[in-house]
């Protein structure tokens, strides 16, 4: 071999290193990726139904308040004592009637008559009548739980009449009393039907009318009126059982 066939071979070489390395200006272009094919037409997606609102739990009912006064009209019997007196017998009786917005009304209603006979060879009989009306009303100002502060008026008319015989009508004694009280009372509801009561009275007005008849065409009236603003009661404590 030649030298020249020998130089000429170096060059061939040389040249095709430098052809497979890389160079800035002759890079191999990234190969072409083939075409996809086309996608068929996703079908339409069926409308999703509302979702359900979620409901709230219901809240437990609160149990019913339990009344502590009677609800709308009622009627209470009572029995208890007006001071001074002994415990060991009550000595007064009462019947209340009670409306819805807690006034309440205590009447009294007074219808007798009684008769005395003595026949000591002539037969004598002794007559009394008596008629009265009254009432007594509370009117309720302050509640504080279950007691109640009140407020009394009351009113009272009576006649009482006597014959002392029935041979002469003209000896008849007629009595009219007119009284007009005020005062306060304390009730505590120990149930919705069981009420104790507390009650101060006082005097006011009073009116008294006093006809004599002393026989035919002698007849004598006198009056006696009081007016005092005073404080001196009378107290009654009394229990009353409504319905």
């Amino acid at each position: 071999m030649t030298i020249r066939t020998l130089l000429l071979a170096t060059c061939v070489l040389a040249s095709g290193t430098a052809m497979a390395q890389p160079g800035t200006g002759s890079e191999t272009p990234p190969e072409a990726q083939p075409p996809q094919p086309p996608q068929p037409p996703q079908p339409p997606q069926p409308p999703q139904p509302p979702r359900p609102r979620a409901e709230r739990a219901p809240e437990a009912a609160e149990p019913e308040a339990v009344p502590e006064r009677p609800t709308g009209f009622s009627i209470g019997i009572g029995v208890g004592y007006r001071f001074p007196t002994s415990l060991q017998t009550p000595n007064v009786t009462s019947v209340r009637f009670r409306i819805a917005n807690g006034i309440t009304f205590e009447p009294t209603l007074v219808f007798a008559t009684s008769s005395h006979s003595m026949d000591q060879g002539t037969a004598l009989t002794s007559k009394a009548t008596e008629v009265g009306v009254g009432a007594l009303v509370r009117f309720p100002v302050v509640r504080h739980r279950r007691t109640d502060l009140e407020i009394l008026g009351a009113l009272d008319l009576d006649n009482l009449s006597q014959d002392p015989d029935n041979q002469n009508t003209d000896d008849v004694t007629s009595i009219t009393t007119t009284t007009i009280r005020y005062g306060i009372a304390v009730g505590t509801w120990i149930t919705p039907h069981l009420q104790a009561s507390l009650s101060a009275t006082n005097g006011l007005i009073s009116f008294v009318k006093n006809r004599q008849e002393m026989g035919a065409g002698s007849v004598t009236v006198t009056t006696d009126t009081t007016i005092g603003l005073t404080f001196d009661p009378t107290v009654a404590l009394m229990i009353h059982l409504y319905h």
